[in-house]
């Protein structure tokens, strides 16, 4: 699951590379069509970044150690 989330994470960096290249170094963006493609690129490049940050972070509190012992739960 991990592999894929990773594999989607390039190609979403990937993307939204192309989408902002595009906007910024070619006249695509002056045309209706242009602006849909650099849209749906820009857009689908960062919905495709998302979920892996969000697993790693999962997965790093999940390796946590658990700590029952806290200072505050001993009342002498």
């Amino acid at each position: 699951m991990i592999r894929t989330l990773k594999l989607l994470h390039w190609l979403g960096l990937l993307m939204l590379t192309a989408g902002v290249g595009c906007y910024l170094m070619t006249e695509m963006a002056q045309q209706v069509s242009g602006m849909v493609t650099i849209a749906s690129l820009i857009g689908l490049g960062l919905v495709a970044m998302s979920p892996f940050p969000v697993v790693l972070f999962i997965q790093w509190a999940k390796a946590q150690p658990t700590h029952t012992d806290s200072p505050r739960d001993n009342k002498d």
